[in-house]
């Protein structure tokens, strides 16, 4: 049977899934190096003979807490504070009766009512036998704002004499604060020389957990002591066991749709989701793509995070991000919250440097690993492979695709030229400039097959990987299908449109414009090519790992397929988790008892409408779906006191692409029904990518919901010579198919044209 009880120093991995929730945090904040008086754990279901074996190796010289560790216990939905007995100031002698109260309580009315209002299951209890520490000083610290998430200031509170006092109220409290970004501690003078000490263990609790934590402290003679450590309740992502999950909840973001949406266009599945979470610590910006109920997002607070730890100022760091994300309303403030230089350095070295690595196949073998993984037919044989060769792949691809990629010219640039020469030669000297990126190959080089240049296996090597929802493994990839080409040349013929054309014209206005701009300004020649061409070489490494990322995710499509026919569940492979997928390869097959719910909860999520492109704070989407004001473009938890606290049916945006064209409006959300654009007709809808780039030379303009100066819309466009307004939030609700617009490329302004004017047109 094992053993049954176990100390916080020496117990195993399997033996802590028995320690309950209390009994495993203690556990791991021990391993940690933290103060935590020592002690024992008497796993679920054991009998109390373990007890009267453990007492005679207890020492009569201290006293001991016995506490409840239920399984469900101090988790991140529900921590039964206060409903299961703790026992203090416990002699040796009287160890097993508490023990046998603490027990007796998991039978209690108050546990049973907390059960029922959390909706939380019972499980099992264990019981945490630990050094009880008389304290001077005892209380809690949040490292998160509990109401609205913000983890900029740590807050708490401290009787003098045992913690009990504090949560029984029996004894006033005395409160405290740090600044989380900044050491700042702010309370009593009294408890000053103690709250450095608390401060650091509070840091490492938090990077130790990855989330907004509640620590119970104590002060014994001068030492501060780590009591307990459990999730704030009241900031978590949801309930990841059936894929219901909300990052607006876990803190205080600034979250956005922007260039995340226009990757991400449907709700992404649970395995997507799992490899994007993996990916994403693996590089150290855990949660840097969030989700709030499958919709992908963009954490800005964790981008801004990181650049203020590196000593940037907050306005000044979201300076530098507004070509990505956008310009802010007035007074809006980006959150931000502690990040650890170290860890974040480390691991982004990691990726550049590795130490050594176990393959010497990147991203050139990409459709070789999938071929391979095609002819495996066991469990056993893929299982292997993940260790042996695709993990390995993976690992290198991400070191290829970090390594020599600099976008920061993107940043910063336009503004730059623009200053030097104005913003009619700036716009004009940048647009065509660019070379030919990724995102244009599929309308490039689909001519070029058709003119013999290139063979079909060419442009399927090169294009066959990118379409609409490319990242998301669920979706298939155009190269899977053996008639996509010709379907493809098919349509471009019957357009008529020469999109070289397109790209040659746009390029011949850049060559003007830098006549021009030498005739003016003969001394700056130098920094101007200099700029432009880093700015170019921004832009195609941009597109370049956007591209070659791509492959990555191809070879684990192959690889999540693969694991659906040897094992017999097929598409249902797509409801797990990365981990759980690899657990059902070594026969764990109580993983499949997760896929029903996962599945209700991902066809919920393709049935939800699009979320606002920006999200500041705790995002409730029942509540904003019922809201007939909503918007479209911002959400704020708080109120906003400024002109964009009500919903606006003027549709403006930022400048994408110059150029001013009146036309018919035609509104697409699916990329499905994208084929039915007329060439002539402006494109309104809610954001584009590559999927979207083949119908664009026959748009006459574009205007997104979703969008930035860097977007895919905007880039795209302006290498084409197509007007385009981006990020207006509102366009998709607010214009209509058939509606006669004017979209301003130069001013991000779309005018719907009166009534009169639209029948003019209309009987022309």
């Amino acid at each position: 049977m094992g053993r049954r009880l176990v100390s916080f120093k020496e117990a195993t991995e399997e033996e802590i899934k028995l320690c309950g929730g209390k009994g495993a945090s203690l556990i791991k904040l021990t391993r940690a190096g933290l103060p935590v008086p020592e002690g024992y754990v008497l796993l679920s279901g054991a009998a109390l003979s373990e007890v009267d074996a453990l007492i005679p190796k207890l020492s009569d010289k201290y006293t001991y807490a016995v506490r409840s560790s239920a399984l469900n216990e101090d988790g991140q939905k529900a921590s039964f504070a206060g409903a299961y007995e703790t026992k203090t100031d416990v002699p040796v002698s009287g160890i097993k009766a508490a023990v046998v109260e603490v027990m007796a309580s998991a039978e209690s009315e108050r546990v049973e009512k907390y059960a029922q209002a959390t909706d939380t299951k019972k499980e099992g209890i264990a019981v945490v036998i630990q050094r009880f520490v008389r304290p001077e000083y005892a209380g809690v610290l949040f490292t998160s704002d509990v109401i609205s998430g913000s983890a900029e200031k740590m807050i708490g509170n401290y009787v003098k004499g045992e913690g009990e006092l504090l949560v029984s109220g029996s004894a006033n409290a005395y409160e405290f604060s740090y600044n989380a970004i900044k050491y700042d501690y702010e309370g009593p003078e009294e408890f000053g020389k103690y709250a450095k000490k608390l401060y650091k263990y509070s840091e490492k609790i938090r990077e130790l957990y990855s989330m907004p934590m509640d620590i119970e402290w104590a002060v014994s003679n001068g030492k501060v002591y780590i009591l307990q450590a459990r999730p704030i309740t009241t900031l978590h992502r949801g309930d990841e066991g059936t894929f219901s999950i909300n990052g607006s909840f876990a803190g205080d973001y600034f979250l956005t749709r922007t260039n995340v949406g226009e990757i991400f266009m449907q709700p992404t599945s649970p395995i997507t989701y799992s490899i994007l979470e993996t990916m994403f610590q693996t590089m150290g910006v855990p949660h840097f793509v969030d989700n709030i109920e499958g919709q992908a997002y963009l954490n800005v607070s964790t981008v801004m995070s990181i650049m203020v730890a590196f000593g940037m100022k907050k306005e000044s760091a979201y300076k530098k991000l507004e070509d990505l994300t956008g310009i802010l309303p007035d007074g809006v403030e980006v959150p931000v919250f502690p990040v650890k230089k170290g860890p974040f350095v480390r691991k982004i070295l990691h990726l550049i440097r590795p130490k050594r690595q176990k393959t010497k196949r990147g991203l050139s073998c990409a459709r070789e690993i999938e071929e391979e993984i095609k002819h495996l037919e066991t469990p056993q044989q893929l299982r292997a492979y993940w260790d042996e060769e695709l993990l390995p792949f993976i690992n290198k691809s991400l070191t290829e695709i970090m390594k020599g990629i600099n976008v920061l010219p993107l940043f910063g640039t336009k503004e730059k030229i623009e200053k030097c020469c104005g913003q009619d030669l700036a716009a004009r000297l940048m647009t065509g400039s660019v070379g030919v990126l990724d995102s244009m190959k599929p309308m490039l080089f689909l001519e070029d097959l058709i003119a013999g240049k290139i063979t079909k296996e060419e442009y399927i090597n090169i294009c066959g990987h990118r379409h609409a929802n490319e990242m998301e493994l669920i979706c298939p990839y155009p190269y899977e299908d053996p008639s996509y080409v010709e379907r493809a040349v098919e349509d471009h013929v019957k357009s008529g449109l020469n999109v070289h054309a397109m790209k040659e014209a746009q390029e011949k206005n850049s060559e003007q414009a830098w006549v021009e701009f030498c005739e003016k300004f003969p001394k700056k020649k130098k920094w101007m090519r200099k700029k432009l061409d880093s700015y170019a070489k921004a832009n195609q490494g941009r597109e370049y790992v956007r591209s070659e990322g791509v492959r990555i995710f191809c070879a684990l499509r192959q690889y999540v397929l693969s694991t659906g026919r040897v094992t017999g569940i097929g598409e249902d492979v797509f409801m797990l988790y990365m981990d759980e997928l690899l657990a059902l390869l070594e026969g764990k097959n109580e993983i499949r008892s997760k896929i029903p719910k996962r599945r209700e909860n991902y066809e919920k999520n393709m049935q939800q409408p699009p979320f606002p492109n920006n999200i500041f704070g705790r995002f409730d989407p029942k509540k904003w779906i019922a809201d007939p004001n909503r918007r479209n473009d911002f959400f704020f938890a708080k109120p906003l006191a400024s002109a964009l606290s009500g919903a606006s049916a003027k549709v403006t945006g930022f400048p994408g692409a110059a150029g001013c064209v009146t036309g018919r409006a035609h509104v697409i959300i699916d990329i499905r029904d994208a084929e039915s654009l007329q060439e002539g007709e402006i494109l309104v809808t809610n954001a584009t990518n590559i999927g979207w780039t083949m119908i664009f030379p026959r748009a006459a303009a574009v205007v997104t919901d979703i969008g930035a100066p860097l977007s895919h819309a905007a880039i795209v466009a302006r290498e084409f010579g197509i007007p385009a307004v981006v990020g207006c939030g509102n366009a998709t609700t607010e214009i209509h198919t058939g509606d006669l617009i004017t979209v301003d490329g130069a001013a991000g302004e779309v005018r719907k044209e009166n009534l009169l004017s639209q029948n003019h047109t209309a009987g022309l």
